[in-house]
């Protein structure tokens, strides 16, 4: 009998249903296919069971949950295989391999990532490749197969790998072979996130999730319909994000099962209010990295905060490891389980301190022969001998773990936090703090409970020297070097150095001390001063006086500057640590840009003088705190700037011009041949991507900036973004900006044709063509109108403040609808408001009317003009009666209604005097 849903799922079906889920338009017609999928799997799921002979009261084990789908939809989240070890250069290399193709070849070119391309992944890449080579039908190789493999393919050396994945190749079709690459590279690209896909399984099972990392256990929780068991009886899933105890975890948590670590939300200014609300107890932040040790029958497991298992390295018995070993002593005698929440340091035996991750070091991956070895620091204890402990206080829990554990120096220490009495031992506290070359410090409330993966609201709270306005130093620095993103489409960090000034007979010589990231408010002005003055590393090096690493990834930038084409950036940083990729011995740890120095001109910099300066100092780290804390700092509320949407949005995509190639495009047609194209912005449904694509498809080429008094130069507008209305606001005009809409027309139509209303923003040379071929409104002087449709166009385009008409008599009416309709004025009773009196007898000439310009009323008050009769069935003697009573002193005209007709035949209102 068939005991795992795995194998009766193909691969095939999979990439199906994700496909459809990449190629929705939007989310919720996403959420929609998912949705319909899960419903299909639970339904697939019960059959199976029964058909296995498992009861509905058998708890799931996972062997027919969601989990063997979940984890291939979100492989981010999946923590329960270790990293592929797979990426995109090597996976170039093979399939170059498999598909026999020459090293210099386009497509190996474009395999290993060396080329521009349109894709927006990898996998397309991959997939675009494959197409002309790879006939396989899809496979049928189950979820089974495919996690076997996976598991082969993260858990062995690189020959076991290859091979897995060539005999994948062998089997699958390119659709499949896209998709496994997606997921070996952990980027599925769908378009809908995995908290959205987790709100689709249940409400609860985001929230639960952002807490508990197990894909597997949340799946069984799931598959048992156990995660809405705790809800309080006034609780919704949608307050579950609100309240915390919506969610039991005291139910779920257990040893060798991570749940994800409470954190610290930033300290936000006001510590009169927080003191008056509770009781503040003081602990020192640590720089390691946050595990929790897990003990249960006999063994240890170390999960890292992410979720990683990292048991390999510290042992997970008293036998084997480079910490478990020397715990023996140090837990409590009789400990049945624990579960330890805490920070894994590094401690060095001889200097008998901590080390720091910014001195290059890494505590999951020491050897024992060095003189450094891992110390748990223990914040908090979760868990004891099968009861959970999160429910308790905070000084509750701490008292219990002082209670239970023996400390040793480097080795397992307890964080014992002080209690804060007032304002001013808290400024001492701090003070001794940054003195002692500590983080920061972190503040916890008393009475706050433990709420794994909380930190907004929690009740702890994180600051840090750099938090504090004016507390370390500032570096004037130069910019020397920049770094391109991913996709190489602009510039998204900066390499920073200092200056060293010319001697009498030499040169300037920049150093190169760090790295910043370039997502200030003044980006754009950045871009406009330095893009003209890049120098390409691959193709023009630095000269002699240029100092880096070039053997050194993160310290050699894809293009340089000369100092003196560059700028000065102000930036802060944590402290300067040792860095093997900056030419200086120490190199800015973490910086961040404050602003652009426009007031200084590069070379009033920082020296390197001034900064080695700095670098003095017996220890390896240097922190920069310039003064000691103040009261001040900590009574006022803090408020971060932050940038709104709008400005984030604006960061790299209205300035920086992604690039476009359409080499992978066969232009379906030439219309724009000869004509560029720049993308200014693209719309709601019409993406900057899709619009280039349908440009470059019909023969046009693209361009990344707006081509300046280029006639044969358009750019395309659909949302008012930045540069558009910059660009819209130049004067002269340097460039056409045309609607969206005009692309998308002509290129359907086939044939280009221009109208004002197409036309955004227009140079003189075009606005000046306009001016002779269309009058005011947007009318074209010759070309005729064919259709309804298209004067209808024109008439709405008008508008009645345009139209500004003066008082027109109907005399000059007349004569006007004379000279333009002649005989076919169709108007004839336009100046005519008639009554029906028998409106049923006759209905075609009551239309008639109407059609021929009349007004019809249904009262007899209002200026009335006639009162038509229909002869058939008239009772005379009842309408006399009817027409005294209404008219008797009245100037109105009785007619019969065959004046109707007869005057619209002759097509003119003929006289009444016979039909009275």
């Amino acid at each position: 009998t068939i005991m795992d849903i795995a194998e009766t799922i193909k691969f095939r079906d999979i990439c199906k249903m994700m496909e459809r889920v990449k190629g929705a338009k939007n989310i919720p017609r996403k959420e929609l296919i998912l949705r319909r999928y899960y419903e299909s799997f639970c339904k697939h799921r019960e059959s199976f069971r029964q058909g296995a002979n498992v009861t509905a009261a058998q708890a799931e084990d996972g062997s027919s949950s969601f989990y063997s789908v979940l984890r291939l939809l979100i492989p981010s989240a999946d923590r329960g295989r270790d990293n592929y070890g797979l990426q995109i250069t090597a996976l170039g290399r093979l399939y170059t391999r498999v598909l026999q193709l020459a090293k210099d070849s386009n497509d190996a070119t474009r395999l290993m990532h060396r080329s521009w391309s349109s894709f927006r992944d990898y996998a397309d890449v991959v997939h675009a490749v494959l197409l002309p080579r790879c006939f396989n039908a899809p496979s049928n190789l189950t979820l089974k197969q495919i996690h076997e493999m996976l598991d082969l393919i993260a858990n062995e050396d690189t020959t076991v790998k290859e091979r897995e994945l060539i005999r994948f190749t062998e089997q699958a079709s390119a659709e499949e072979q896209k998709w496994l690459i997606r997921i070996l590279l952990k980027s599925m690209g769908l378009g809908i996130g995995e908290q959205r896909i987790f709100g689709l399984l249940d409400p609860l099972a985001k929230d639960t999730y952002q807490r508990c990392t197990d894909l597997k256990r949340i799946c069984n929780l799931l598959a048992d319909k156990k995660l809405s068991l705790d809800l309080p009886s006034d609780a919704t899933p949608s307050t579950s994000r609100l309240n915390n105890s919506v969610i039991d975890l005291n139910k779920f948590i257990e040893p060798f099962q991570q749940i994800r670590p409470m954190l610290c939300e930033r300290f936000p200014g006001k510590i009169e209010e927080l003191m008056q609300s509770d009781v503040l107890y003081l602990e020192r932040k640590m720089d390691g990295e946050r595990f929790q040790l897990h003990y249960a029958r006999g063994r240890f497991k170390y999960i890292s905060r992410n979720g990683a298992d990292y048991t390999r390295s510290f042992g997970d018995s008293y036998e084997q490891g480079t910490l478990t070993p020397d715990l023996r002593t140090l837990l409590p005698l009789g400990m049945e389980s624990i579960i330890l929440d805490g920070e894994m340091m590094i401690w060095d035996k001889q200097q008998l301190r901590y080390r720091e991750k910014g001195e290059n070091t890494d505590v999951k991956h020491l050897k024992p022969e060095r003189s450094w070895r891992p110390c748990f620091v223990v914040y908090d204890l979760l868990y004891l001998n099968g009861e959970s402990l999160l429910d308790m206080t905070y000084v509750q829990r701490a008292y219990k773990l002082q209670e239970l554990l023996n400390e040793q120096q480097g080795v397992l220490q307890i964080m014992k936090g002080q209690k804060v009495t007032s304002l001013e031992h808290f400024n001492q506290l701090f003070q001794q703090m940054l003195d002692s070359n500590a983080e920061g410090i972190v503040l916890k409330k008393q009475s706050s409970i433990y709420k794994p993966g909380v930190r907004i609201g929690g009740g702890w709270y994180k600051d840090k020297a750099d938090y504090i306005e004016g507390l370390i130093t500032e570096f004037d620095v130069l910019i020397i070097g920049g770094f391109y993103n991913r996709k190489r489409t602009f510039i998204e960090s900066f390499l920073l150095g200092v200056l060293k000034p010319a001697g009498a007979h030499g040169r300037d010589e920049v150093f190169s001390i760090g790295c910043v990231a370039n997502n200030t408010r003044q980006r754009s002005v950045l871009h406009h001063e330095l893009s003209a003055h890049w120098h390409v590393s691959s193709t023009e090096p630095p000269p002699l006086w240029y100092h880096y690493k070039p053997n050194e990834k993160e310290g050699s930038p894809d293009v340089w500057i000369q100092p003196q084409n560059s700028i000065v950036l102000q930036v802060k940083a944590a402290d300067l640590t040792p860095n093997g990729a900056f030419y200086t011995a120490k190199s800015l740890h973490f910086p961040r840009t404050q602003l652009m120095r426009d007031d200084k001109v590069w070379n009033e910099c920082m020296t390197l003088q001034e900064y080695t300066e700095l670098c003095q100092g017996r220890g390896a780290i240097k922190k920069l705190n310039k003064r000691h804390v103040d009261l001040s700092d900590f009574t006022s509320e803090r408020k971060r700037q932050k940038m709104t949407p709008s400005e984030r949005s604006r960061l790299g995509l209205a300035v920086y011009e992604k690039r476009y190639d359409a080499q992978p495009l066969a232009p379906g047609s030439q219309l724009f041949e000869g004509f560029s194209f720049c993308i200014l912005s693209g719309r709601r449904g019409h993406s900057k991507q899709e619009l280039q694509t349908i440009a470059a498809q019909n023969g046009g080429s693209i361009v990344q900036n707006p081509l300046p008094n280029d006639p044969k130069c358009i750019c395309i507008c659909g949302d008012r973004s930045y540069l558009v209305e910059r660009l819209m606001q130049q004067q002269p005009r340097t460039n056409d900006i045309l609607r969206l809409e005009w692309l998308l027309r002509v290129c359907k139509k086939q044939q280009i044709e221009l109208r004002p209303k197409d036309v955004l923003s227009a140079t003189a040379a075009l606005q000046s063509e306009l001016d002779k071929n269309f009058d005011k409104l947007g009318d074209s002087y010759t070309d005729v109108l064919y259709s309804i449709e298209d004067l209808q166009e024109v008439l709405d385009d008008i508008s009645d403040a345009e139209l500004n008409a003066e008082h027109v008599d109907e005399t000059e009416l007349e004569e006007l609808e004379l000279q333009l309709l002649g005989t076919l004025n169709m108007n004839i009773f336009a100046k005519h408001t008639g009554y029906f009196y028998n409106r049923k007898c006759d209905e075609l000439n009551r239309l008639l009317f109407m059609q021929n310009g009349g007004q019809v009323v249904q009262e007899l008050d209002g200026e009335l003009t006639h009162v038509f009769v229909c002869r058939d069935g008239l009772n005379g003697q009842e309408f006399e009666q009817w027409h005294r009573q209404h008219f008797a002193a009245r100037n109105v005209k009785t007619v019969t209604t065959d004046w109707i007709w007869l005057s619209h035949s002759a097509t003119v209102a003929l006289p009444i005097l016979e039909y009275l």
